[in-house]
């Protein structure tokens, strides 16, 4: 199917929009342009859950005889009718509206991509790969080349069950749903009910996975400007101390922090590892007395390491409850001045296409 994405992405054309050069801060007309695609897309994603049930669902009701079934037997259960052509006929509809729903991501992507002036005709090519990972959601765990786990420590066991109810949670709240329809109407939950009743929950779930794609197509081509500006800023060297291991301590305890692969997490510790000529180890590890150090480094680079703290919460575009905690306990201790509310502005003014100057004219004042 990769093929059949770089095509897609190929033929889609890039029209001209006005924008300031700034990649990583948005003006009015860019904020106003991909606001107006982003809505579109979400609502061309939920029509397309309701196109997917009408088509399912309608030819079983009105030309039942195309859709055969055959009597089976099987362990414990006993003989019961399989519906076979009824289950085909739902699963290569199911594909379908997955590889549409792939193509309207890639649209959006690509709106946004040249909305932001990353993208124009002369290097749509050249950045043709970037572009559709990130509208088919390719999962980035670069952070390991790098030597850095952000589920280190965590068990595995607890991680696999969250991961299998995300991906349940569709099929188990329409049948939630579908359950809770039958028992409150009885009798008078007809087939046709029940059979739509499910298709909100599908609309919501559509809509709501490809705003995720495109917020986090915002948040990566913004990230990754932002850090080619940071890297342009941050200091050639460090008084005192070679600053290399608690530079490297700090990478992977944003990772831990944040408990999650993110590509602009990976393009930080990039930037650092290549600025720093950072030695990288083998296996993933955390110092014991990471906030020590930090509390006892020298201003500057303590500066720099409290900058790097802030960009590793924000750079994903969002703070969760969880990290809010996790930043009001290094405020606590001293290593943090900034708040979790304050954090979280930044976060919100990064997302908006702001910026975040104020905090790294404060973090990297001479």
């Amino acid at each position: 199917m990769q093929r059949l994405y770089h095509r897609f992405f190929a033929r889609l054309p890039v029209r001209p929009l006005a924008n300031d050069g700034e990649l990583h801060i948005l003006n009015p007309a860019e904020v106003r342009f991909i606001r107006r695609r982003h809505r579109q897309a979400l609502a061309m994603s939920a029509g397309l859950s309701v196109a997917g049930f009408l088509a399912y669902f309608l030819p079983v009701y009105l030309l039942p005889q195309l859709f055969p079934a055959a009597p089976v037997s099987l362990p414990l259960v006993g003989a019961i009718v399989l519906p076979w052509a009824e289950l085909l006929w739902g699963v290569f509809l199911m594909v379908v509206e997955i590889y549409a729903l792939v193509l309207l991501n890639l649209w959006g992507v690509h709106e946004i991509a040249v909305a932001t002036g990353l993208m124009g005709p002369h290097n749509k090519h050249l950045l043709a790969a970037e572009i559709v990972g990130i509208g088919i959601e390719d999962e980035h765990r670069g952070l390991l080349r790098y030597g850095i786990d952000p589920f280190l420590g965590m068990n595995r066991g607890v991680l696999f069950v969250f991961n299998l109810v995300l991906r349940l949670k569709g099929f188990l709240g329409s049948k939630l749903l579908r359950y809770l329809v039958q028992r409150l109407l009885g009798r008078l939950a007809v087939r046709e009910v029940l059979d739509f009743i499910g298709m909100p929950i599908y609309m919501a779930i559509n809509a709501y996975s490809t705003h995720v794609v495109l917020r986090e197509a915002r948040v990566i081509i913004m990230g990754q400007r932002l850090l080619e500006h940071l890297a342009r800023r941050l200091p050639a060297r460090f008084a005192g101390h070679d600053p290399r291991e608690l530079l490297y301590a700090t990478c992977q305890f944003i990772a831990v922090s944040k408990r999650d692969f993110h590509q602009n997490h990976y393009l930080l510790t990039k930037t650092l590892v290549e600025r720093y000529a950072i030695t990288v180890t083998a296996a993933p590890s955390l110092p014991p007395d990471y906030l020590d150090r930090l509390r006892a480094a020298d201003p500057e680079l303590r500066r720099v390491c409290v900058l790097l703290l802030v960009l590793g919460f924000i750079l994903d575009g969002q703070v969760s409850w969880r990290e809010y905690r996790r930043i009001t306990a290094l405020r606590d201790a001293g290593i943090l001045e900034y708040t979790a509310d304050e954090v979280r502005t930044f976060a919100r003014a990064f997302l908006s296409g702001e910026g975040i100057e104020p905090l790294l004219a404060r973090q990297l004042a001479a």
